[in-house]
């Protein structure tokens, strides 16, 4: 109680900028960005395709019985349902979440927080057909680097919200890969190959699986996660991450 009081004298007198914009922060923001850069986040809105959540472009005209999807998942196999997501990956979405990974600035997520909260109340979510939660891993080195896995706080915070059982100790991360952010998808689905191991696998038979990441471009962690686990015979298996590139 008594750092937060300090902490909200400090602030009072000495406000710290906002980092995307530089404006002075708000008294007692203590989330490194400034309302008014907050209220920018864009959310995805639809059309979007209804199984990869791809927002849809004025040129994409439905058509035919599978109108409703992208071109991307009529044609590859469905290695999950649906793609559940909140915000686009551009502008404040976007910086914030590279303030939060590579620069560690961990209090950003009180304001991701209410996002997804918004989100969780504001829409139907499947969480009677879920089982377990689980968050895309990160390597045991990157975790000791950066201090925690931001896929992990998204799905403990889901967890609690929902009542649904987490589980962070069975999809493992076994090989260290590269940085996805500069890669191909090509380049991506090679970097993955092999890097996710799952532990006591029949505990997965027959639930349906929330799984947990930050941010999905190509969708190539995600797919090789849900690949992985498909093979210990999973009944379905949903995919929620805070933002999607556009």
């Amino acid at each position: 109680m008594v750092k937060k009081v300090v902490e909200g004298a400090v602030s009072l007198f000495f406000p710290a900028q906002c980092k995307i914009c530089k404006r002075s922060l708000e008294p007692l923001n203590r989330s490194f960005i400034c309302s008014s850069c907050w209220s920018k986040v864009k959310w995805l809105m639809p059309p979007y395709c209804s199984r990869c959540s791809k927002p849809f472009t004025p040129l994409d005209v439905p058509g035919g019985p599978f109108s409703l999807l992208c071109e991307e998942c009529r044609t590859e196999p469905a290695l999950y349902k649906r793609l559940l997501v909140p915000t686009l990956y551009e502008g404040v979405m976007k910086e914030a979440i590279h303030l939060l990974k590579y620069e560690r600035k961990k209090r950003i997520f009180l304001e991701i927080k209410k996002i997804l909260k918004r989100y969780l109340e504001q829409n139907s979510l499947p969480f009677s057909e879920l089982n377990e939660i689980i968050p895309i891993p990160l390597h045991r080195k990157k975790l000791k680097q950066r201090g925690f896995n931001q896929a992990y706080l998204l799905a403990h915070f889901i967890s609690r919200f929902s009542n649904l059982k987490l589980v962070d100790k069975f999809l493992l991360r076994i090989r260290e890969t590269q940085p996805q952010i500069k890669l191909s998808k090509q380049e991506r689905m090679a970097n993955l190959k092999d890097a996710f191991q799952v532990r006591n696998g029949t505990s997965f038979r027959g639930k349906t699986i929330l799984l947990v990441d930050d941010v999905y471009t190509t969708g190539a962690t995600l797919r090789e996660a849900a690949r992985l686990l498909r093979t210990f015979e999973t009944r379905e298996i949903y995919v929620l991450t805070l933002a999607r590139a556009p």
